[in-house]
């Protein structure tokens, strides 16, 4: 049976836990599919894990938060005015809320502390700070040659 090398497109299902209990997996869906040694948003940190898998195999790795989504950056705290923020919009501390950037792009903020003219955001990753733990399972692997459309290499 064939074994992953680097290079080979894969398809995986995973399980993602998080320091905060809280779990994430892809099971009931498609695989998710990837290049082996570059790196993946959605599974930071798997890097090298799946050489040598086959087929069915199931690996385990322990991801530190600086290889997953980052330490917290204290300089990603940030203070916005009241008005940044739709009127009537309820601002509750701890709550994550969708907002606007500078640039108009969609994303969540987490509210820290609501002032009289102010709101503190926190605009780290949700999961900055979290070390995580990927279970991933390999359902199957197409070789770089077949995945570039190259005719396999004859055997010697």
């Amino acid at each position: 049976m064939q074994a992953v090398q680097l290079g080979d497109r894969v398809r995986v299902h995973y399980v993602k836990r998080f320091e905060d209990g809280s779990v994430t997996s892809s099971r009931g869906r498609t695989p998710l599919e990837l290049t082996v040694g570059v790196p993946q948003p959605r599974l930071p940190g798997l890097g090298l894990a799946l050489v040598g898998l086959v087929p069915g195999a199931i690996t385990t790795v322990r991801v530190a938060a600086e290889d997953a989504y980052g330490p917290i950056k204290p300089a990603r705290i940030r203070r916005w005015a009241h008005s940044r923020f739709p009127e009537g919009q309820p601002l509750r501390v701890g709550e994550w809320i969708p907002v606007l950037d500078r640039r108009g792009r969609r994303r969540r903020v987490r509210i820290q502390e609501v002032r009289d003219n102010m709101v503190i955001i926190d605009t780290n990753h949700r999961r900055a700070g979290q070390a995580l733990e990927l279970e991933v399972e390999l359902i199957s692997i197409r070789p770089r040659a077949e995945a570039e459309g190259q005719r396999p290499a004859a055997a010697e």
